[in-house]
């Protein structure tokens, strides 16, 4: 069972169904939750809301990190992005595990443009789109349920101190539509007027135990 692609899109689809239930109700280290300015939750890496994706695509050059793929989801634009730093066990001043695997940014209209640089290349770049969400997701080699589990709550009790009580918006386990493995979503999240911070875990294992996918994400958002 290969999980890599399917699960991307699983759980992009679990994500958008818990958010619809809530609603219903009412090189570089991995960075810190931002503090809130004020009336919003800010994005992190010191970025604004509505940033040119023009000037995000020079600060991701800049700092020398790959975009490995930029694709058109509905009316949005998302380019992900790798080469972060890897926790350092032996540097007590690194990022802790789990390792920042890849970040995606997600913008609001914007265009793909294709120039050709001085060495005679194409080279893809977003121009024209407007920064609306972050996702950060997280992942370690040789982590179990119980690692996952216990930093969910570490993360949980850090947002809690800086954004307030946040609110459960999904917990459940259900087989996955093949009935070969069974899938694990939980969720919290935290609003400020038009802005949100989104704590995920989710995971998928083989009945017979012999895969397992974990990831952790924080979704920053901005309506």
């Amino acid at each position: 069972m290969n999980f890599q692609p399917a699960l991307r899109l699983t759980l992009a689809l679990l994500l958008a169904q818990a958010t619809s239930v809530f609603a219903q109700k009412g090189a570089s280290p991995a960075p810190l939750p931002p503090a809130s300015s004020g009336n919003e939750i800010s994005p992190p890496f010191s970025l604004t809301w509505h940033e040119p994706s023009d000037r995000l695509e020079n600060k991701i050059n800049t700092a020398k990190l790959n975009i490995v793929e930029r694709r058109k989801i509905g009316a949005r634009w998302a380019a992900t992005v790798t080469g972060f730093k890897k926790p350092d066990a032996s540097d007590p001043n690194a990022p802790k595990a789990p390792e920042l695997r890849r970040v995606m940014f997600y913008f609001l209209g914007g265009q793909l443009s294709k120039d050709k640089g001085k060495d005679g290349k194409i080279a893809e770049r977003l121009t024209g789109g407007q920064l609306v969400e972050v996702e950060l997701q997280y992942e370690q080699d040789g982590w179990d349920e119980e690692r996952y589990g216990a930093c969910l709550g570490d993360k949980r009790q850090m947002l809690e101190r800086l954004y307030g009580q946040g609110q459960q918006i999904v917990r459940n386990t259900a087989p996955t539509p093949d009935g070969n493995a069974s899938q694990t979503l939980v969720g919290y999240k935290w609003n400020k007027n038009n802005t949100a911070v989104e704590l995920i875990y989710f995971n998928v294992s083989t009945n017979t135990g012999e895969q397992t996918f974990h990831t952790l994400s924080l979704h920053y958002k901005r309506s």
